[in-house]
Formats: C-alpha cells, sequence, structure tokens
C-alpha cells in the first residue's frame, strides 16, 4: 500500500491542487478496510470538512482510479472503492454489505493454471466469494 504523502505528491507533481479536503479523502480511503461507495466516502468527510461537495469526492476517486491508487468496484447495489489493489479475494456479505479483503497467496497459483488450461493471457481480474458475514450468519435470512 502507498503511503499518504507520497500519493499527495504525487497528486501535486501532475498539477492537481491538493486542498484539505482532497487529501482527507485520500487519509480516508487508504486507511479504511471498509470499501466505502462514494457517498459513504463524503459522509465520513464531512464530519471534519462539512463543505465538502459530493462531487470534489467523485473527482478525487476518479483521480486515484486512474492512477491506480484505488480499485473501484462495481456492485448491482452501486461501486465501492478499495485502495488494496492487489491480488486478493473479497468476502461480500449478501446481508449487510459487508466486504472483507483475504490475501491468498495461491490466486496466483490458480490465476496461472486457468491461463494455461485456457490457452488465455490473462491481465487482471478481481475474484470474490458471496456469502454471510460472522455477525449476519445468525440473523434469518
Amino acid at each position: 500500500m502507498q503511503r499518504l504523502e507520497s500519493v499527495i505528491d504525487l497528486l501535486r507533481k501532475e498539477g492537481f491542487r491538493i486542498t484539505p479536503q482532497r487529501v482527507a479523502i485520500v487519509d480516508h480511503i487508504m486507511h479504511t478496510d471498509s470499501h466505502p461507495s462514494a457517498e459513504a466516502l463524503h459522509a465520513a468527510i464531512r464530519k471534519k470538512h462539512p463543505m465538502v461537495s459530493l462531487a470534489t469526492v467523485y473527482k478525487t476517486l476518479e483521480l486515484l482510479k486512474k492512477r491506480g491508487i484505488v480499485r473501484e468496484l462495481d456492485f448491482p447495489t452501486g461501486a465501492r472503492y478499495d485502495s488494496n489493489v492487489e491480488e486478493h479475494v473479497n468476502l461480500v456479505c449478501l446481508r449487510c454489505g459487508r466486504i472483507d479483503d483475504v490475501d491468498e497467496a495461491s490466486l496466483g497459483e490458480l490465476e496461472s493454471k486457468v491461463a494455461r488450461n485456457a490457452r488465455y493471457s490473462i491481465l487482471g481480474g478481481r475474484f470474490e466469494l458471496y456469502g454471510y458475514c460472522s455477525q449476519c450468519q445468525g440473523k434469518a435470512k
């Protein structure tokens, strides 16, 4: 994972304004495991920066996405954002929408095996498993 300072330096060198709101957005997305939507990120940032607009959040997420700093995850319920851009498994709760990362060393082996067997040159992708988190398992389905 990149450090906040290096991301801010990158944006500054590319000519982007470094506002307190933008720093707060970058800091929050880089230090959360919750895979927030833009709206959830906006709500969190507004607690300290009440004047930040949802448009600023979307523009900042787009900047980070284009630079490979965050990954946009499309779900039927809307986009969520993940600052872990390394290969990993996303565990997705079907009840509450929680998303957890699991670093799985064997993913590379699985990808290689699939590529070999299917004769594909795999450029990337994502791996998700769906179920119920520990908090939702006991609740009626």
